[in-house]
């Protein structure tokens, strides 16, 4: 009670604050609400300080005198406003002229829309959830796994489409075709056309436009001249040429035979990998090499390292002597080769079987019997080498395309037939004009030789009777009528 003593109220309103005189005059009263009014609010608060005072002095108690005039709070004094008022505080305006401030010109105008196209050249429709409305962060997108079998399932279903689509298409094409051949055509709609009156291939030898004018055979406007043409050879189809025989096996590089090999020993690898690790084989031994052993038993301990490089050694002889082994193993015997080659030699045959006639001034040197007849041989050739000493020397060989080629090679490249020889020291018979020429190349159906043999001919007579017994005896004939320096007659022995 003695606090509220000294809170020393006012009992009236004489301590309550003037407000300041001006020349503005003041805002009209608020209308009047159901609120209490300060003269309300001071005689309840009279009327408690009376009944405190006399309370304390029916308990003997004499109140304090009040020492400074307290001021009522705004909202007790019932003129707070609030800040978010509406009304706005008057503000004082000074009577002097120097000090009133001029009213500042305000200028207003409309703000144009900055939606309207018509007045924004600038805005963008397309951008309307960008510039209207607050700027919502983007969102960073999820990984979306895609499902094993997703894309395989859609190019399947694309795939079935498509086959459907091309179904479709023929089933349509079917369809109109038979309705062109069910149609009736007019033989009126068919128009036969005449023939001219001369063809096109005859109009350059005729004078006129009719074949009974004379013909052009002479002059410089004719086609016709003293001089032969020569087509140029086109060479058939493959489909022609072969005929029913199967392809040629395709032939590959250095580096693709190595890529496929490397390929296919991976895939070994891997297959047995998979099966050491579902059980099916046990896991290798690790492969101990002077040059990892430390490596690989790092983590055991060693008593003796003598022993153990000597293991090492012992395996590292024992891989070897495998190695060796099984390529001897795979290797095959004198027979089985020729086995093979015999085999070889007999398909090339049955796909093409060539022959080749050669022309030889002089066949005499020994060296130049022994290379022509044993590599005959050796390229399982069969024919015949003919020597006449009055005249030239004949050499016919049959056999695989791949065979001939290598015995063209022979000899017209490798053999030297200007090399010159000494018969029992005193007489040389000269070689430097010794040549050896490709006159006939080509394709047979059958062999007219069994084997290769040699003959020597003492008369043309006799070497042509030789050949009249593979019924080759025209050889001959080509064979004297050749001439090395007619470039007509001349062959390219490697086209």
């Amino acid at each position: 009670m003695a606090r509220i003593a000294n809170l020393n109220l006012p009992s009236s309103n004489s301590h309550r604050p003037q407000p300041p005189s001006t020349s503005v005059r003041p805002p009209p009263p608020p209308a009047a609400t159901a609120t209490p009014t300060p003269a309300s609010i001071q005689s309840t608060i009279a009327a408690a300080r009376a009944r405190i005072e006399a309370q304390l002095k029916s308990q003997g108690i004499q109140p304090a005198p009040p020492s400074h005039p307290t001021e009522l709070h705004p909202m007790l004094r019932g003129d707070y406003k609030p800040k978010h008022s509406t009304q706005r505080a008057t503000l004082p305006v000074s009577s002097i002229k120097a000090n009133q401030q001029k009213p500042k010109l305000k200028i207003t105008h409309e703000t144009p829309s900055l939606t309207d196209p018509t007045q924004n050249p600038y805005f963008d429709p397309s951008l309307t959830r960008r510039t209207h409305g607050p700027q919502t962060r983007r969102r960073h997108k999820q990984f979306h796994f895609a499902e094993p079998g997703q894309y395989v399932e859609q190019a399947e279903r694309k795939r079935a489409e498509a086959r459907m689509e091309q179904l479709k298409q023929e089933i349509a094409e079917r369809a109109e075709l038979a309705r062109l051949e069910d149609e009736v055509l007019d033989a009126s709609a068919i128009q036969f056309v005449e023939p001219p009156q001369v063809e096109w291939w005859d109009a350059p030898f005729l004078s006129e436009a009719s074949y009974g004018s004379d013909a052009k055979l002479e002059g410089p406007d004719s086609l016709c001249t003293i001089y032969i043409q020569h087509p140029v050879p086109i060479e058939p189809p493959l489909a022609i040429r072969s005929q029913g025989v199967a392809p040629a096996q395709l032939i590959l590089t250095h580096k693709e035979r190595k890529k496929i090999r490397r390929q296919r020993r991976l895939e070994q690898q891997r297959e047995r990998r998979e099966k050491v690790m579902l059980g099916l084989l046990p896991p290798e031994p690790p492969k101990l090499k002077m040059s990892n052993f430390m490596q690989i038993m790092a983590n055991e301990s060693v008593p003796d390292p003598t022993k153990l490089e000597a293991e090492v050694r012992r395996q590292m002889q024992a891989r070897q002597t495998k190695h060796e082994a099984d390529n001897k193993a795979r290797k095959l015997t004198k027979e089985q080769r020729h086995e093979k080659i015999e085999a070889k030699t007999k398909a090339d045959e049955e796909a093409c079987l060539m022959r080749a006639v050669f022309r030889i001034n002089k066949l005499e040197h020994p060296q130049h019997w022994h290379k022509v007849t044993v590599n005959a041989r050796q390229m399982h050739l069969t024919g015949t080498a003919i020597s006449c000493p009055t005249g030239f020397s004949l050499v016919v060989v049959e056999g695989s395309a791949k065979n001939v080629k290598a015995y063209k090679k022979l000899m017209l490249r490798r053999i030297d037939w200007t090399m010159s020889q000494n018969d029992q020291g005193s007489v040389t018979n000269d070689f430097t004009s010794n040549e050896c020429h490709l006159i006939w190349q080509g394709e047979i159906d059958k062999r007219k030789f069994r084997q290769f043999k040699q003959h020597t001919s003492a008369s043309e007579t006799q070497a042509k009777k030789w050949l009249m017994r593979a019924k080759s005896d025209e050889l001959w004939q080509l064979a004297k009528q050749y001439d090395p320096n007619d470039s007509i007659t001349a062959l390219d022995p490697f086209a």
